[in-house]
């Protein structure tokens, strides 16, 4: 099925690439490397046969992207939904939305800017094809231009955003606290087709730190998924993540 959807999309002139289940790039470069040479794309689905399809954004269309597990994503859906023109929809693998525009250079890559658990991708970006797996397609024989008043309201300052709390070390090392505000920075600040990678690898560090007991292991997962839902990542993907980085750490301790 994957194989037969992506050389259709290539033979329509639409760029792809191969990406994992966690919905990161298989190849080198990632969405730069993005094809729609039939050949290519058959070898790529042919080593990666199980692969998801990438697609970029911003040549062919621009996305606004609707997480609506989050409150504030679903609550903003439903007051806006009838100021946004018909375009195309496709429904995501957590049940939330990419509404796909005609491509417009003023749309750039957001996380949470509109509010919580909404995101664009313009250039730059790329979204995961999900028609490809059998999700719903919603008025796909249109393709709107983007509204002025959303072009505004990527356009303002954020919000500031409300710090992480402050966690709880177990000493006053000013050293330990200047490791963990970076860590958080870090991962908070992690940016599209990288995010699974500095989480894991943020998580991994925060797990030391809770090994050499400098900070309770609760508190360190707790902040690792905060940090990790500000950088964009979806809640419950930051948490299998986060999760799985502090198992490697257990393994690696001998704990079962």
């Amino acid at each position: 099925m994957g194989r037969i959807e992506a050389l259709k999309l290539a033979r329509e002139g639409i760029p792809i690439f191969p990406c994992g289940a966690g919905k990161r790039p298989l190849i080198q470069h990632g969405f730069k490397a993005a094809s729609a040479d039939p050949d290519q794309v058959h070898l790529w689905w042919t080593e990666y046969p199980e692969a998801l399809i990438g697609v970029p954004a911003g040549e062919k269309f621009v996305v606004v992207d609707l997480d609506l597990q989050y409150t504030e994503a679903l609550a903003w859906y439903d007051d806006h939904r009838a100021d946004l023109p018909l375009t195309r929809a496709h429904v995501t693998r957590s049940g939330g939305r990419h509404l796909l525009f005609k491509p417009n250079d003023e749309v750039r890559n957001t996380a949470g800017k509109i509010c919580r658990g909404i995101d664009t991708r313009g250039q730059g970006g790329y979204i995961i094809w999900w028609p490809a797996l059998g999700h719903e397609v919603l008025y796909g024989g249109a393709l709107a231009e983007i509204p002025e008043w959303l072009i505004a309201r990527l356009q303002k300052p954020s919000a500031e955003v409300i710090p992480l709390r402050r966690a709880p070390l177990r000493s006053n090392s000013e050293a330990a606290r200047r490791k963990l505000d970076g860590l958080i920075r870090t991962i908070a600040g992690a940016t599209v087709g990288e995010r699974n990678h500095v989480t894991f690898w943020g998580a991994c560090r925060l797990a030391e730190m809770a090994e050499q007991s400098a900070i309770g292991r609760d508190d360190a997962i707790a902040i690792a998924i905060e940090a990790a839902s500000r950088n964009g990542l979806p809640r419950y993907e930051a948490a299998q993540t986060v999760q799985s980085a502090f198992k490697n750490s257990d393994r690696r301790n001998g704990y079962s």
